[in-house]
């Protein structure tokens, strides 16, 4: 039995019958034919379960469905999932049908259309929604929220005017937060609460004190606010991506940063002192719910955050429990220097599990910690692995003085102290190092030489032991 609540929506028939959409029917039953569409669902996924819906149209271009096993498993996944049926569009993939994929909707019996090229899905969306406005405009507290899905407007404009439809107060809530069965994610009514499923981690929840709504309107208002999510999501994501890609033009030099002006007036940054932050890739859209009056930049690497300064970031770092460096203070023609001083610090925050800022980038050691392993490598082959062959006695002991040596200063009696041992011992050692290895510790150059390889060493030991356990 077709849901009351998509009863008025348009049907496959209705669709084949406009010639707008060039549409075909290639395998249909009648009363698929006269089943009521709920919306329209675009994916090129073999197996689309988790993500489509009952009463969805499912469109695709076949990018997934060449092989006949997958073809199969597709439209079993789409009949599984109660869905209207499968459009495919020609053109991009496939200039005619697959007929793996017609033998497969005759045999599961699910409606295939065919979509002429050049007509994109979306007209049929526009068409849904124009066909629910034209039927219950009058009547219908969703025809507002109709409208604004259609002209593009966002969630919260969808949450005030829903709310004042209803009446009574309208929120999102995660699921742990909700008074329903979160094992079954049921909805739970009383005098004074609805909840609906909204998307996998959220419920919408209307509260009052007056008649509640009717629950299958309040869950019609949830579907057409998780397609306005989802585009809302879809748009910030490629807007992150298109900053970033900008900021990578500006550190390689194929752009200027006046460039991303039209990105950090409307943020309210002066460009004459800005701070980037950055954080781990795959943390953009986090960061940038947590943000404010900052412009968040998504790259292959890294999410790039500029702000004002690094106050607002140390308060999301401890509330998300992320890690991130940043950079001194620029100005906008600085700002390639800015994105690659807070990689740098990335890079050490990362390591050192803590918040890294500039004043870490000027030690020798941090300096270490940028460099890939192979590059110290040499360091640790020619000025550590000798001491310690079979051939050099008591190789340990050199090591372990020339350690205190370098972190005396280079001061031999203050080595001698350390370790318990007589100025004329530590001497004799240095001079073993010198003999073995070829470089002098009581040279300011040698000695640093050594200091990178003792570093490069102790860190790969460390690396090794952490592995182990």
């Amino acid at each position: 039995m077709i849901d009351s609540a998509v009863a008025q929506n348009a049907t496959i028939g209705d669709l084949a019958a406009d010639p707008r959409f060039g549409l075909t029917v290639i395998e249909a039953r009648q009363e698929a034919l006269e089943r009521p569409i709920s919306w329209i669902h675009v994916t090129e996924v073999v197996d689309p379960r988790p993500h489509i819906r009952e009463d969805e149209l499912i469109c695709t271009v076949g990018a997934a469905l060449v092989d006949p096993r997958e073809a199969a498993r597709f439209v079993q996944a789409v009949r599984d999932a109660g869905c209207v049926g499968v459009c495919l569009g020609l053109g991009e993939v496939h200039t005619e049908v697959p007929a793996a994929l017609e033998r497969a909707c005759r045999r599961w019996g699910v409606a295939l259309l065919v979509m002429a090229h050049g007509v994109p899905f979306r007209a049929i969306s526009d068409a849904l929604v124009e066909t629910r406005m034209q039927s219950s405009r009058s009547a219908d507290p969703l025809a507002g929220a109709l409208e604004l899905l259609r002209t593009g407007a966002g969630a919260s404009d969808m949450l005030a005017l829903i709310a004042d439809e209803l009446g009574g107060r309208i929120d999102i809530a995660h699921r742990s937060d909700s008074s329903a069965d979160s094992a079954e994610g049921r909805h739970r009514e009383s005098a004074s609460l609805v909840e609906v499923e909204l998307d996998d981690a959220e419920l919408l929840r209307w509260s009052g004190e007056g008649s509640p709504p009717d629950r299958a309107l309040l869950e019609r208002f949830a579907r057409v606010l998780h397609i306005a999510r989802r585009a809302e999501l879809a748009q910030e994501s490629s807007a992150r991506r298109r900053v970033g890609q900008l900021m990578s033009l500006v550190v390689e030099g194929l752009a200027h940063p006046a460039a991303l002006m039209p990105d950090l007036d409307p943020a309210g940054l002066d460009s004459e002192r800005l701070v980037v932050s950055a954080w781990p890739e795959g943390t953009g859209a986090l960061v940038a719910r947590q943000h404010s009056g900052a412009v968040v930049a998504e790259t292959a690497r890294d999410v790039l955050v500029v702000t004002q300064d690094d106050g607002q970031a140390r308060d999301i770092s401890d509330r998300l429990q992320l890690v991130f460096g940043y950079s001194s203070p620029v100005g906008l023609t600085e700002l390639a220097h800015g994105i690659a001083e807070a990689r740098a610090t990335l890079m050490l925050a990362r390591r050192r599990g803590s918040i890294a800022g500039p004043e870490t980038l000027a030690t020798l050691a941090a300096l270490l910690e940028q460099q890939p392993r192979s590059r110290l490598q040499p360091f640790i082959a020619q000025l550590v692995r000798p001491l310690l062959g079979e051939e050099v006695r008591g190789g340990p002991d050199l090591l372990d003085t020339l350690r205190v040596f370098i972190e005396q200063g280079g001061s031999i009696a203050a080595t001698a102290a350390r370790q318990f041992l007589h100025v004329n011992t530590v001497r004799h050692r240095l001079a073993r190092v010198r003999d073995v290895v070829g470089r002098d510790p009581l040279a300011d150059g040698d000695r640093t030489d050594l200091a990178i390889a003792l570093w490069a060493h102790d860190h790969s030991a460390r690396r090794s032991e952490s592995t182990a356990r």
